[in-house]
């Protein structure tokens, strides 16, 4: 895909980031550089989440000490990602989208 997307981040996005250890914080910004050559889901690590009032997606990141998820929306050339959340989580922060 010739396009690149633009990666934002909701205000309750920065908020879970910023809660993060450093380490971890550096590995997930890492991995959103993928979004920005191709968002939508191929393979296990993107996905997209059915049953939404809205398209939403779910990319999967593995730190060394645990398992995180980053839930993003795509609007036009923009990549919003609106939570990052560990795995233990992501059902319950699933919920509030519906």
């Amino acid at each position: 895909m010739a396009d690149r997307f633009r990666v934002e981040f909701a205000s309750q996005a920065q908020k879970d980031l910023s809660k993060l250890p450093r380490a971890t914080r550096e590995i997930i910004l890492k991995k959103t550089k993928f979004l920005e050559k191709d968002p939508f889901p191929r393979g296990n690590l993107k996905k997209k989440i059915k049953g939404m009032k809205f398209p939403l997606f779910r990319l999967r990141v593995n730190t060394p000490t645990d398992s995180f998820r980053l839930f993003y929306g795509i609007h036009q050339q923009v990549v919003l990602i609106l939570r990052i959340v560990s795995k233990k989580e992501a059902d319950r922060v699933l919920k509030t989208f519906r």
